[in-house]
């Protein structure tokens, strides 16, 4: 795995050796950035489970001020540090060990915004969410729909393979404006109403 383009353009990337964990295609990762190319520079990046960091060291190679990571697995954590010393980019990448849902509220509770935020969660994995069952990607549309973390003109993007439907969930902030395959995963790109 390696970064695509900008600064670290060909850099390789170590990934975590885990079976829990799967790279984002660089496939997927070009789409990414694809749409939001114009929007880049300068951004603030958020990455949730980073897994290897790629696409958030990705976003810091094409311009973005800053990223940050967040992945709970401590696997993980060892090879995202290991890659933002390897591209020497401590300056601009911060990597958070921790939970996303929790970490989510914490930026909200102090007032945190992202300009871009990217999600590959675990594609089958539920969890209780204000007492429903739902699965992690449609939590995660309710969080970043309902906490005031994503900016005004940002971009929200979700990787997942299973189809969900976001209508059923009554979303007020973010709208689908696209969603593609991209091998097995789909990547739907959500923008602020």
């Amino acid at each position: 795995m390696q970064i695509i383009a900008g600064t670290h353009k060909n850099r390789i990337l170590s990934a975590p050796k885990s079976a829990l964990t799967r790279p984002t295609s660089s496939r997927l990762r070009e789409a990414v950035f694809n749409i939001c190319q114009n929007s880049v520079d300068d951004a603030t990046f958020l990455d949730l489970f980073a897994g290897s960091g790629a696409i958030g060291l990705e976003a810091l190679s094409r311009g973005a001020k800053s990223a940050l990571l967040i992945d709970s697995s401590k696997e993980c954590a060892t090879c995202i540090k290991k890659n933002i010393e390897a591209l020497k980019l401590e300056s601009r990448a911060t990597f958070v060990c921790g939970d996303v849902f929790t970490m989510l509220k914490k930026f909200a509770a102090n007032g945190k915004q992202f300009d871009l935020i990217y999600a590959d969660p675990p594609y089958e994995k539920q969890g209780n969410f204000e007492g429903k069952l739902f699965s992690y990607s449609e939590q995660l549309l309710i969080a970043i729909d309902t906490l005031p973390i994503l900016t005004e003109n940002g971009y929200f993007f979700l990787e997942d393979i299973t189809p969900f439907s976001p209508e059923k969930l009554n979303l007020q902030t973010l709208m689908l404006v696209s969603s593609r395959k991209a091998g097995k995963a789909t990547l739907c790109e959500f923008r602020k109403r």
